[in-house]
């Protein structure tokens, strides 16, 4: 039986629902004034000239001038239709290869571009494939067309050609980011932050079984009525309310966005559990029996964690996926307190930290977790503004950007084009709990790793906390901090920012973010992290829990020793304390009480007792550092 598009949207919790011919015709129905189309060229150039961060490194990597672009397109206007406008428009934003830097088309235009499907590459000894992951049967109306099919032609394009024509009209800023881009838009996109499907549909040539089909899929648009329409403007969504610390962010909005869209269409459980939690029952649930044969371990915040026992070749190790740094809710603290009791339960000998295809969030969620795995102080990256006239008077008038204007000020006569780097939280915060895991840990990446989670595999390679594996040779490379026009507006009482027309909004990288380590003072934006090793993902990866991809990861595992430090202090017995510690892979550990040095011991693998000489009534910290043929391997933090 058929379904209209009106009773698809209702039943699928979709909202409205129209074919690209509907759509077009409802986006036409409104028109920007000549006043209007300027305000939005003017405050483009505004932006890009006077506030954005990374403008001369775009200048240099892809030989770009949306400057002169913007004179053009404001000398053309009058001879512009609306569509011709906003595709100009946007095509100047595009070309700076920056996902942090957007132009979000008035509210008529918001809404996703859907084929019915999501495919994904893969890789064999003849080279990438690409493979269908999901179907949404209700779109595609083709029994043949099913999860395993491998798409051969596009439009009677070879695949290989479609993704980089297609990769070509994203904003990636390198090869790998460009292609993931590229081919996720080929399935789902925000139309509202993307150029439109040119076709009212794509024909797709694909095999199954070694049979060749062939299949008119029709693109679709539809507004979600749930989770992908509200929330907060400066991070996750164009039209919604501001969130708290909203000027703390570092997020690609369009991979956020596909994100939630693809959970509510392919996982419709996880929203109705995270129903559950915003209903205020936050106790961790029972595991299924489902749930147990797979090795999932249940968790309070199923929208942005899922932690599993994995099986490898190698051994068992935990694994623990991060979707997204992005707290919907904005409870950065219970999103951190999961974090933690999730990698105190998965097992001790090694985790497989996996944050492929997020696209990041608030920035002290990915910066605070870091300290959890590393016996190491954690050093949070720092940040700079361009300097600029505007940029000058921004920080004499925002408080929270104070600590930047003096050098944006020397830089008159200087003539330094950056600010000084300052981090956006103390060296204190980020290092408040210490390690909690002490096992091996390897960090798994993707090409749509973006902004916060940069900075977190940034954090995690800078730190030597364990091997990077990427399944591309790069991720996302965005290293910045971004705000929304609405956002700077707000906070900027008195500046030059001017209100958009029809819902219309910008996005722009405000404050640049540099390495720390080994790679001090170079830049996230456009390099990213290159992994250290390479796993190109398999057809048995994408068809069975990327069971190739646990097996690598748990080799590197298996090459790296194991430590253990655990300690309990006892009650006060005539001015001393007994500290209990058990150890194993450490064969000293140095106490220090806020910092100042109290006691030392050599250990063996199992329990010692070391009596501590306290003052009556003595407080504060105990920090215990762990070594091993004197180099730092473990460390715990200890109320006293």
């Amino acid at each position: 039986m058929s379904m209209s598009t009106t009773e698809l949207g209702a039943d699928h919790g979709l909202g409205t629902v129209r074919t690209m011919p509907e759509f077009r015709a409802h986006v036409g129905s409104g028109a920007l004034s000549q006043a209007d189309r300027r305000t939005l060229v003017d405050q483009a150039e505004l932006l890009l000239d006077g506030l954005y961060v990374h403008l001369p490194l775009k200048r240099a990597m892809h030989a770009v001038d949306p400057l002169q672009s913007l004179r053009l397109l404001r000398h053309r206007l009058p001879e512009l239709s609306e569509p011709e406008f906003h595709m100009a428009l946007q095509r100047v934003v595009l070309g700076l290869r920056d996902l942090h830097t957007n132009y979000i088309l008035p509210e008529r235009y918001a809404g996703f571009a859907f084929l019915g499907i999501l495919v994904e590459g893969c890789f064999d000894a003849e080279g990438p494939h690409w493979i269908v992951t999901k179907t949404f049967d209700h779109l595609t109306g083709d029994p043949a067309l099913v999860v395993g099919a491998e798409v051969t032609h596009w439009n009677g394009t070879p695949m290989a050609i479609a993704v980089e024509r297609n990769a070509a009209r994203e904003a990636g800023s390198n090869k790998a980011a460009s292609l993931a881009r590229g081919l996720e838009n080929m399935t789902l996109r925000p139309v509202g932050m993307s150029l439109p499907p040119d076709e009212d549909w794509v024909d797709l040539t694909y095999r199954v079984g070694g049979v060749e089909h062939e299949t008119r899929l029709p693109w679709r648009v539809f507004e979600s009525a749930g989770e992908v329409t509200g929330g907060d403007a400066s991070a996750l969504v164009p039209h919604g309310v501001a969130a708290p610390v909203s000027h703390l962010v570092g997020l690609d909005l369009k991979t956020e966005l596909s994100r939630l869209m693809k959970r509510r269409l392919f996982a419709p459980a996880s929203i109705e559990e995270e129903a559950r939690v915003a209903r205020g029952d936050t106790e961790v649930p029972e595991a299924t029996a489902a749930q147990q044969e797979a090795g999932v371990v249940p968790t309070t915040r199923p929208a942005e964690l899922k932690a599993r026992t994995v099986e490898t070749s190698s051994g068992t190790f935990g694994h623990l996926r991060i979707f997204t740094f992005h707290m919907q809710d904005a409870q950065i603290e219970a999103f951190i307190n999961e974090v933690a009791r999730l990698i105190s339960v998965l097992p001790q000998d090694g985790l497989i930290l996996d944050v492929r295809g997020n696209g990041g969030g608030y920035i002290i969620a990915s910066e605070f977790l870091l300290q959890f795995f590393t016996p190491r102080r954690v050093r949070p990256e720092p940040m700079q503004f361009i300097s600029t006239r505007l940029t000058a008077d921004l920080c004499g008038s925002v408080a929270d950007y104070g600590a930047w204007k003096s050098s944006i000020d020397e830089s008159v006569t200087t003539g330094a084009p950056f600010s000084s780097a300052v981090p956006l939280y103390p060296d204190e915060v980020v290092n408040s709990v210490g390690q909690l895991y002490h096992g091996p840990v390897v960090l798994v990446t993707d090409a749509l790793c973006y902004s916060a989670t940069d900075i977190f595999a940034a954090g995690f390679q800078d730190h030597a906390i364990g091997p990077v594996l990427g399944v591309d040779d790069n991720t996302g490379a965005g290293g910045a901090n971004v705000l929304t026009h609405a956002a700077l507006r707000e906070d900027w009482v008195g500046g030059p920012l001017r209100a958009l027309p029809a819902g219309a909004e910008y996005r722009v990288s405000l404050r640049r973010c540099l390495r720390v380590g080994d790679r001090f003072g170079q830049p996230v934006e456009d390099l990213g992290v290159v992994p250290d090793h390479v796993h190109r993902l398999t057809e048995h990866d994408l068809t069975d829990g990327n069971a190739d991809l646990m097996d690598a990861a748990g080799a590197l595992l298996a090459g790296l020793p194991t430590r253990m430090l655990e300690a309990e202090l006892d009650p006060p017995a005539g001015g001393f304390r007994t500290l209990r510690l058990s150890t194993g892979g450490v064969d000293g550990v140095d106490v220090y009480l806020d910092g100042r040095p109290v006691a030392t011991t050599e250990t063996v693998d199992g329990v010692t007792e070391l009596q501590l000489e306290l003052p009556a009534g003595a407080g504060g910290e105990l920090r215990l550092e762990g070594f091993d043929d004197g180099r730092l391997v473990a460390a715990r933090l200890l109320a006293v």
